[in-house]
């Protein structure tokens, strides 16, 4: 009888993995904890969030930054926090005009208790240039602590990021959102130009970017190629950020990790459509290698 109940139970439990109903352990490299979602969840329930998806590494940008450093302190040392250059929520789209800001993120970097830089959005036609002495002074300091780069771009081509991660060869980059809309030649375009450049696959649902999945849910022949031809160089998370393209919702909070489920299981689904051995290096070993063997201080 007891058995039986198990089964049952697992039925309801998504991506159940045996009579244990713990779904594979996940690495979600693309995590926000921001003022306004922290008005709905405490770093507490956010751990807990965490936790029951089997999370095993979770890297968190934030504003304020204090809010990622928040949830390691909550959690463990399994969640990364890193700084962001928007130092308060007037610098969203200013913050490449503004010099505290290089202070500020080596003041972060010093304390030891971040781990790399971002989310830095670089928009064609918005700003900043690419050679923007805040922006390269954010890469020197990148270089200068050996921390990483999340780095987003909105732009028609990889080549937008390939003449940023040539001229800083030095510097990690993890590219979010496999580029936004790009599809998977970009992808490969920018893995064949630069050695330093790992691919985020967050927010690729359709809530935020798709072109990851065909109309029938499943991963195009495209896309798996260049996973297979690069299996070491991408890894994936959830963006929990709720209808993204509101940017100054000032009425109401981000709901986004109310939706955390919704979110990861989308992962899950494309996840479990590659070859067992990609899927486990996208999944989670990638970013551990990433984050927990290359990303130190010393």
């Amino acid at each position: 009888m007891r058995i039986f109940l198990l089964i049952i139970a697992c039925i309801y439990v998504t991506a159940c993995a045996g009579l244990t109903g713990r779904p594979a352990p996940f690495a979600d490299i693309h995590l926000h904890f921001n003022w306004d979602q922290e008005e709905l969840v405490s770093a507490q329930e956010v751990i807990r969030i965490l936790k029951s998806h089997n999370v095993e590494l979770a890297v968190v940008t934030a504003t304020p930054s204090a809010n990622a450093v928040k949830l390691r302190r909550q959690g463990g040392d399994w969640v990364i926090p890193i700084y962001s250059p928007y130092i308060d929520m007037g610098a969203r789209y200013g913050w490449f005009n503004r010099n505290d800001v290089l202070a500020y993120t080596r003041q972060a970097l010093q304390s030891g208790e971040y781990f790399g830089i971002g989310e830095v959005h670089l928009m064609v036609g918005l700003g900043p240039r690419r050679d923007n002495k805040v922006f390269t002074g954010l890469l020197a300091l990148a270089e200068e602590f050996n921390v990483p780069v999340l780095l987003h771009t909105e732009a028609s081509s990889y080549r937008y990021l390939q003449a940023v991660c040539q001229k800083y060869s030095r510097v990690r980059f993890l590219w979010a959102h496999a580029g936004g809309l790009l599809g998977a030649d970009h992808s490969e375009g920018i893995l064949k130009s630069c050695a330093n450049v790992w691919i985020e696959l967050s927010a690729r649902d359709p809530h935020h970017y798709g072109r990851l999945l065909d109309g029938d849910r499943r991963v195009p022949d495209d896309w798996l190629a260049v996973f297979k031809k690069f299996p070491d160089r991408f890894m994936t998370g959830t963006d929990p950020v709720w209808k993204a393209y509101e940017i100054h919702r000032w009425d109401r909070a981000d709901e986004g990790w109310l939706h955390y489920d919704e979110f990861i299981q989308f992962h899950r689904h494309w996840l479990s459509q590659l070859p067992p051995d990609v899927e486990k290096k996208i999944r989670l070993t990638n970013a551990l290698n990433f984050w927990q063997k290359k990303n130190r201080h010393d």
